[in-house]
């Protein structure tokens, strides 16, 4: 919907908007990052977490409009989405503690939470943008009406960790230890300035292409919520083969859906409307960019689930430098940097060397998915020594069930989804498409792989005693 009511230049300004929100929601990192750890081991202190969350906001709303007054002079827009964005802020820190909490006590309420809140945005979406004809402003509201329901939902889950009453000691510790998360959190804001830095130096029309294949990409990402409950787990003293098993379950859902993003890109974008077709070669790029970044976030949680230099109320300093509590974000934020420069350097050449944007867009997402790669060697290497990572067999299954399925979509979408036909009857044909293949994937994994078997006739089980 916002895609097909935003130009490529208004699209590119509602990223800029959202990114600043989270480089002003920076600071909630300090209580989301140990409020997890802190709830997963037992210690319940969901009430101290959402205060302090709280009057940490103001500072947030601070940071907002600083951000603003240096970002907005530089960008042909509107002020209004601006000063509307400053709401998100509050949001989304309540929003971050809040799912930081799920995150420690009850991790499967976080599908349950997504689900009810993504409903919401897209019944506020419909009344602003196809009703009242909002524009951006429009999205702006259903983003807020997203993170209230959210934020909602997930509070009233954890409200058994708000028992205790507030703990000033909890907020001290947190405090001296905040280094820790503040560097933890640091390179999740340095890799989305990209979409600030290429609004500024180049304009915001290409962020727009840029994102909407991003968006499209990251359903790929999806995979990655399967690995949610494996972090806390790891906290509370599960075992080695937790990760290895993770890994293969989200490969499971992510190879098909990489193929799938991969044989359909122009299609899926010609979806959100035409002018945005030249992302094409960037969604095709994306798509395996993201399973990789599934499995380096993956690692991150092996390694910091794993760790234990930080028990106790004094933890020793020492042990934290040589933890994987720094080691996970020290090699992030070299990777954040690295891209950062990387993608600045080949768009600079790019528009010198007046290139087309379906190439610019190409050479940003490359850019992205060697990064990604390299760096999650890098974490890889150090991970082997706490937890098993590798796959079993059943992946080479996925790899040749996904193979066989994008060979059917690609001769199936070039048959019946022609760009000639009505928005309706064009979409309607190309979830048709996207039925086949995954009818064709799970049935070829279904018949060569025995635990895929073992686990579809449990789940059938359960389905048949309600």
């Amino acid at each position: 919907m916002v895609a097909r009511w935003l130009d490529p230049p208004s699209f590119g300004t509602w990223e800029v908007i959202v990114t600043l929100v989270a480089f002003s929601a920076y600071p909630v990192g300090v209580v989301s990052y140990w409020a997890t750890r802190d709830v997963a081991r037992g210690k319940m202190v969901g009430r101290t977490a959402l205060a302090a969350g709280g009057l940490m906001s103001s500072l947030g709303l601070v940071l907002y409009f600083a951000f603003t007054l240096v970002t907005y002079p530089r960008i042909n827009a509107s002020v209004l989405p601006f000063l509307l964005g400053a709401l998100l802020v509050p949001l989304s820190y309540w929003s971050a503690v809040a799912n930081s909490l799920v995150g420690g006590f009850r991790p499967g309420v976080y599908g349950y939470s997504l689900v009810i809140s993504e409903v919401a945005k897209l019944l506020a979406a419909y009344e602003a943008l196809y009703v009242y004809r909002l524009g951006i402003n429009g999205v702006i509201i259903a983003l807020m009406a997203a993170y209230l329901v959210q934020s909602l939902v997930s509070t009233y889950f954890v409200r058994l960790t708000a028992t205790e009453k507030f703990d000033f000691a909890q907020t001290r510790r947190w405090s001296r230890l905040a280094w820790l998360p503040l560097l933890s959190y640091l390179p999740s804001v340095l890799a989305v300035a990209d979409t600030v830095v290429v609004a500024v130096a180049f304009g915001p029309a290409i962020v727009g292409y840029y994102q909407v294949a991003f968006i499209l990409a990251s359903v790929v990402g999806y995979s990655s919520a399967l690995a949610f409950s494996l972090y806390p787990m790891l906290l509370r003293g599960g075992g080695e083969r937790l990760p290895s098993v993770t890994v293969e379950f989200s490969l499971f859902f992510g190879l098909p859906m990489t193929v799938g993003c991969f044989v359909l890109a122009g299609p899926l974008l010609f979806l959100f409307g035409t002018k945005y077709l030249p992302g094409a070669i960037g969604l095709a790029i994306m798509a395996p960019m993201f399973v990789l970044a599934t499995i380096s976030w993956i690692i991150d949680q092996t390694l910091l689930g794993t760790e234990k230099a930080d028990v106790g109320e004094r933890p020793s300093f020492a042990k934290l430098l040589r933890s994987n509590l720094l080691f996970v974000p020290v090699v992030n934020i070299v990777y954040a940097v690295s891209y950062l420069v990387l993608m600045f350097a080949v768009l600079s050449y790019s528009f010198s060397a007046g290139l087309s944007i379906s190439t610019s867009v190409g050479y940003w997402a490359a850019v992205q998915l060697v990064a990604t790669l390299a760096f999650m060697l890098v974490k890889a290497r150090r991970v082997k020594h706490h937890a098993k990572i590798m796959p079993g067999i059943s992946v080479a299954y996925y790899v040749l069930a996904a193979a066989a399925m994008g060979g059917v979509v690609y001769l199936l979408s070039g048959a019946v989804v022609q760009q000639g036909l009505g928005t309706i009857l064009y979409g309607i044909r190309l979830v048709g498409v996207v039925a086949v293949g995954a009818a064709v994937y799970f049935g070829i994994v279904y018949a060569l792989d025995s635990r895929f078997r073992d686990l579809a006739c449990s789940l059938l089980g359960r389905l048949k005693r309600f």
